[in-house]
This record gives C-alpha cells, structure tokens and sequence, in this order.
C-alpha cells in the first residue's frame, strides 16, 4: 500500500472519530454541521482546526470551575461572616419599584443574587473618568484591595497602577490582583508583575488553558473587569488596564470609549462574594482568610439605587448573562436602548430583540463603525435586516472604538457590565454585570446612550439592502463561523 494510501486510511479513521465526537457534543446543528464539513473537506488541516478549536473543553473546564464553587460555598455557609451576607428583607422589597417588573423578568436566571436597596451609583466614561477615580481609591484603602481584570498591559497605566498597588501594599493593606492569563499575556510573560509580587501584593493569574493537566482550553476567558476597596466600594465595567482608555496616553489621541460604574451599598458584598471565590480557585487560599470581616464589613446604605450582581459563566450551562439579558429585553414596554461593541448574540436574544421592535418598543443598538475584529464587524452586520424590518434602528458610531456595554429598558432599569452581546460573553466567558434602577443614575446612562447616537451614523433599510454583493458575502461568510465556537 502505497504512502496515498495510508494518508487515505489516516484521514478516513481520523474524520470518523471526529464526526463521533462532533455528533455527540455539538448541540447546535449549525455548527455541528459546519466541522464535519470542515474536517471531511480538509484532510488532517481541519481536523486539526476542530482538535485545537472546536473540541468541547468548555464543559469539562465549566465542571472544574463549578466544583470549585462549590468547595467554597460549602465552607462558606460554615464561617460566620457569611450569615452577615444576608440583607434584611426590607432591602430586598422591590415590589414599588417603577423597575419591579424587569427586575422580576431577570430574577430566575440571576439567583441566588439579589436585588438589594441602599446604593449610591455613578458612570464613569472612558478611562479619562475612572482611573482617576479607581487610583483614588486605591490611595486611600485601609484594608484590603482586591483588584480582577482581563488585560494588564506593560505601559504607563499599567505601571502607575503597579506602583500604587505596591505603596499600599507596603503600607499594610491585603492587596490581590487577579488577571486573566490570556488577556494579560505579554504582562505575564515578561515577569511585569514579578516587582509587586515582591512588595507583599498576592497577584496570581487565572486560566483553564494548562496542557500538562489536560486542558488546553482557548475559551472559558475570566472576562471580568472588577474592583473592591475595604468591602465599601465596588467598580464593575468594561474597562481594561492598558493606556489606550486615557486621551493623554492613546495612540490616536482619542481614547476608546468605554464605561465603568462605581457603587457603594450592600451588593458590594456580593461582588465581592465573586470575586473571592475566582480567587479561591485560582489560588486555593483558605475561604476562612477570604471571608473575614475585613473583606466583608458590615455595609452601609448609601443611597436609594437598587443593585443586582450579575455573574456569569459556564458552571450553570452558561446562560445566566444570556437569560438575564433576555428576561430584560423581553420585559420592556417602550424602550430599549443598547451599546455594545460586538453584536453576534444567540438566536433567543436575536429575535427577542426582533419581537420587542415588531411590538412597537422604540429599539436602538449603538454599535461601532469599525470594529478591532473585523470579522466580529462583518457578522454583525449580516443580522441588520432582520432588525431594520421589525422597526428597530441601528446607528454605527464613528472611531475612536467603541468597547462600552449598556442596555436601558423603558428608563428605568439599565445593566452594565463586561459582558458583550456575543456568543463567548454569553455563554463562554466569565463575566460581570450590575442589574442597577437609580432614578438619576438610569438618567445618566440614558443620556450618554444619546450622545452616542448624536455621533453615530444610523443604519437605513434602503441603503443597507442595496450594498454590494460581493459585501454581504463577507458577512454572510463570517458570520457562517460564529456557532462553530
């Protein structure tokens, strides 16, 4: 038998233990069929692809994450701080609340968390508003700052972050910074951290991608953008470490737009909660220690917002940021406003959104007019006339890039976060949202939704359908690949 032959046979063996692998794994058939194509189509070539890419590691990695909370939580519900994080009834009553009923659309899916009173909220655009305001309080801790991210870049905002992190450290304060191997890579790679480290800061990374135990895992990215000082305040957003966020350090000059929120108030506690037990598995350090007064101090009320974590994950088969994000959209009334950088959700949100605008709520989604992944940029617009049909209405806005994520249902409840109207946000990454219904707060939101729609350029129906052929094969192509992931 000739070396044809054999490289015949190995194609023939190698695909039918793919399809076996394909067929029993792959839920959706969309991309189910799109890698048997693959891998039939493109001998050894795409059965590499499907090994490296497609290969279903996110459940095995999502059970090792979940068993992990679990160890946590069980020795959680033994320490007695965790009985403090129980809040009074009063602070979970929102029944008389112009919100209640988008908070009762989302609450399935986001439980155990809860919506809770007493916060004070505010919106931090660009890095130009929340480094100032993050360095701030990072200055004045006296405790403990706990400090998670999924890129920390080696340039001036990464080293002044570093050096503050350092002073404080020396000065006694717990200080943990936890990132995101993936994101963070060149930051890890070159030892960036190795100073801190040295000065008493606990940095660790976090990652599910470590082939020497099995896991050679390109998903499950720790997305979360999140600080806690002294178990007071809370920063959640979409904010990453890096220059490129401050107008004095970008490159182009202007800075990426982007939000970040900061809040005091009982929810602290429960981002707080998510952010120890991330540490607990990326370090195993001893619950008792991660669960003391000093990183759970009684909290205060603060103002009159109601708060709700949102985290999200894999552990609970990955939907509780994409039902929380549905049970929002399909609850609203009048409107619906959404920012968002990349727009390739799951087929539920789609027509959600779909149904909401065919409903008669005013629609809106603000996206970027050039993306920093293009093929993100080409699927979605694939999906524009769907929308554009049902009466909603879309606007690009112009560079700088545009990485902010909100969404503002009727005026009245708005969601913030790190997660993405995407697959990999959706059901992928680890993510966090606040769910947030402050009178001047949602104001706030709703109006810089505004002036980003004052920038952007809407989409028409007339012209978007009239564009090149040759364009919407582009898209179509790309957003073909989306579900193979």
């Amino acid at each position: 038998m000739g070396d044809l032959g054999l490289v015949g046979i190995g194609h023939l063996v190698l695909g039918a233990t793919l399809s076996f692998d394909i067929l029993l794994n792959k839920s959706r058939p969309v991309s189910a069929v799109l890698w048997l194509g693959l891998v039939w189509a493109l001998p050894f070539i795409g059965s590499l692809a499907y090994i490296t890419f497609g290969m279903d590691r996110v459940r095995r990695g999502a059970q090792v994450r979940a068993a992990s909370n679990q160890l946590f939580e069980r020795r959680a519900a033994l320490h007695p701080t965790f009985d403090g994080l129980a809040v009074p009834e009063s602070h979970t009553d929102v029944l008389d609340h112009p919100s209640a009923r988008v908070f009762r659309a989302t609450d399935p899916a986001v439980q155990p968390y809860r919506v809770l009173r007493g916060h004070r909220l505010e919106l931090l655009v660009d890095g130009d508003e929340f480094f100032p305001r993050l360095f701030a309080d990072i200055e004045a801790a006296t405790s403990s700052i706990h400090l998670q991210t999924y890129i920390v870049r080696r340039d001036r905002t990464g080293r002044e972050l570093v050096d503050l992190l350092v002073a404080r450290a020396r000065a006694g304060v717990a200080v943990r910074l936890l990132y995101d191997r993936f994101g963070s890579s060149i930051a890890h790679y070159t030892r960036f951290f190795e100073r801190a480290r040295r000065a008493g800061v606990s940095v660790r990374s976090i990652t599910q991608a470590n082939p020497l135990k099995g896991r050679f895992q390109i998903n499950l990215r720790n997305h979360r953008k999140a600080a806690i000082i002294d178990g007071h305040v809370g920063y959640v957003g979409g904010i990453n470490i890096h220059d490129a966020n401050r107008s004095g350090y970008a490159r182009r000059g202007s800075p990426i737009r982007d939000y970040h929120v900061r809040f005091s108030g009982p929810a602290v506690s429960d981002l707080q909660f998510v952010f120890v037990k991330d540490w607990f598995f990326a370090t195993r350090e001893s619950p008792e220690r991660l669960l003391s007064p000093e990183c759970f101090p009684d909290q205060q009320v603060t103002g009159e917002g109601l708060v709700q974590v949102v985290p999200g994950g894999p552990e609970r088969e990955g939907t509780m940021i994409a039902d929380t994000f549905f049970g929002a959209i399909v609850s609203a009334e009048r409107s619906l406003w959404i920012v968002t950088p990349y727009f390739v959700p799951d087929e539920p949100i789609l027509q959600a959104l779909r149904f909401a605008a065919i409903r008669g709520v005013d629609v809106r989604i603000v996206l970027p007019k050039v993306s920093n992944h293009r093929y993100a940029e080409f699927a979605a617009r694939s999906l524009y006339g769907q929308l554009l049909r049902a009466g909603a209405r879309i606007f690009e806005r112009p560079p700088p890039f545009m990485h902010a994520k909100a969404l503002v249902v009727d005026g009245v409840y708005a969601m913030l976060g790190s997660a993405n109207l995407d697959y990999r946000s959706l059901h992928l990454n680890f993510e966090t949202n606040i769910e947030a219904a402050d009178a001047g707060f949602v104001e706030t939101v709703g109006r810089q939704i505004e002036a980003e729609m004052s920038l952007s350029e809407e989409v028409r129906l007339g012209p978007y359908l009239a564009r090149p052929v040759a364009r919407q094969l582009i898209e179509k192509f790309f957003y073909l690949f989306q579900p193979m992931l």
